[in-house]
């Protein structure tokens, strides 16, 4: 397949520095005959805004009816009527051969909210995936790029098993090898080449999955950032950004420093294989009374004023077990990002240390793309962090507790440093899209 050239434009600014201002105003200005925008953001309620937001174009929701019709479905129909789009990324990730060619044929820009998943273990288990090859139902297969491919025999199409989705996933070009072992889900990386334009809205995309995944792809990324002046907002090269003062920040954010923090010493505590093992269940329990002990006695906090996250585990089993008691109605996912909902939170509890998953990380690491683990983590946990009032125009203080030793080093270093704010050494940091309605 011959795939297009482009230049992915990335929008690398901390969290509350007008990015998505900048997204609005942008689509606002640009001329509706001409120019046509799928806003793609991880929340329903974010979709809502940019409807409400954009005034001078009407953007659309793909919607299901009384009649059958799936969101996809309305999607394709709005893609074929050249309407703007406002969607999330689970839709957007359900793209098809005939999403793809609707996208193509009508010239739509791509602002991407956040990044999106990228990639995704299939389950499946080793045996299985040999079981199939020596069946001759599938094989694998390197493409001009070196990247491993699974690709399900044309002879077999027919067959009904309980294959079928890893069937259908191969036979749309998504399922990629791994480690000899592994089955991974890879977003075509065409999709992201039929677009006039792609612009990705996101904070330390340094250490992110969709980074090294355009590495893995020989797509290219510009740094950009965001600046503000009398009138408007406007994006500007990243090797001229206004370096991030942090001295704010470390005056706002009080990480806990006490006794409580000892459970979380050693460089692996808290992460997700500790919490797995049967041999720490007691030190859970711990956890539990730790973080009850900090939100109730040292910050008086209730359920208006607290969040927390930690490892949900296979039916939420260990997040039931670290649930401090009265604060069930305060947990949020670890991986939440992009909404305002949380911004009057100020008492958080950070109950986990971030890796990342190794299958994932060997997958892009057998094509000799490096990964940044620190960076990752750090990126991950800013995302959280900034759903609370630490987000606000005006930013207001919190209190932290993170008991993961190797956690609160990042997040020390991250706030008396400019270190995870280096751009990629391959990515283009001294000129604009080629738009002449951007920058000054």
């Amino acid at each position: 397949m011959n795939i297009k050239m482009i230049t992915i434009n990335v929008v690398d600014a901390p969290c509350g520095y007008g990015k998505t201002t900048w997204a609005i105003e942008y689509m606002n200005m640009k001329d509706t005959g001409f120019h046509r925008f799928i806003f793609v953001t991880p929340f329903k309620d974010e979709v809502s805004r940019i409807r409400g937001k954009v005034t001078e174009r009407t953007f659309y929701e793909p919607i299901t009816d009384n009649k059958g019709i799936t969101k996809l479905e309305d999607l394709h129909r709005l893609l074929g009527e050249g309407r703007d789009i406002a969607t999330t990324h689970a839709l957007f990730k359900m793209a098809n051969d005939e999403t793809r060619e609707l996208i193509r044929v009508n010239n739509y820009t791509l602002i991407l909210d956040e990044v999106i998943d990228v990639i995704q273990q299939i389950p499946l288990k080793r045996d299985d995936l040999r079981l199939l090859r020596e069946a001759g139902v599938l094989d694998i297969y390197t493409n001009d790029q070196g990247l491993k491919f699974i690709r399900w025999i044309d002879e077999k199409k027919t067959w009904d098993t309980e294959y079928n989705n890893i069937k259908s996933l191969a036979l749309s070009g998504n399922l990629m090898y791994c480690d000899n072992s592994a089955v991974i889900w890879n977003m075509p990386c065409e999709m992201f080449t039929l677009f006039h334009d792609v612009y990705i809205l996101t904070y330390l995309f340094k250490g992110q999955l969709q980074k090294y995944y355009y590495d893995i792809h020989a797509i290219n990324y510009r740094y950009l950032t965001v600046v503000k002046n009398e009138l408007e907002y406007s994006l500007a090269p990243y090797s001229s950004r206004q370096i991030h003062d942090k001295s704010q920040l470390r005056n706002l954010i009080s990480i806990y420093k006490g006794h409580l923090n000892k459970i979380g010493d050693k460089s692996t505590a808290l992460s997700t294989s500790w919490f797995e093992k049967p041999a720490n269940k007691d030190l859970i329990v711990s956890i539990q009374n730790n973080t009850y002990n900090f939100l109730t006695n040292h910050c008086k906090a209730n359920l208006d004023t607290a969040l927390w996250t930690t490892v949900k585990g296979n039916d939420n089993r260990i997040m039931k077990k670290v649930t401090p008691k009265g604060f069930k109605g305060a947990f949020i996912s670890m991986t939440t990002r992009a909404t305002n909902k949380y911004i009057e939170r100020y008492h958080l509890a950070y109950l986990i240390n971030r890796f990342m998953n190794p299958i994932e990380k060997k997958f892009f690491e057998q094509y000799g793309v490096t990964v940044d683990q620190e960076a990752w983590a750090l990126s991950e946990l800013v995302q959280w962090l900034w759903r609370s009032r630490i987000r606000k125009t005006i930013p207001e203080p919190i209190n932290l507790y993170m008991p993961s030793s190797r956690m609160r080093g990042l997040l020390e270093k991250y706030l008396s440093s400019d270190v995870f704010e280096y751009p990629p050494e391959n990515a283009n940091i001294d000129e604009l899209p080629s738009d002449w309605h951007i920058g000054f």
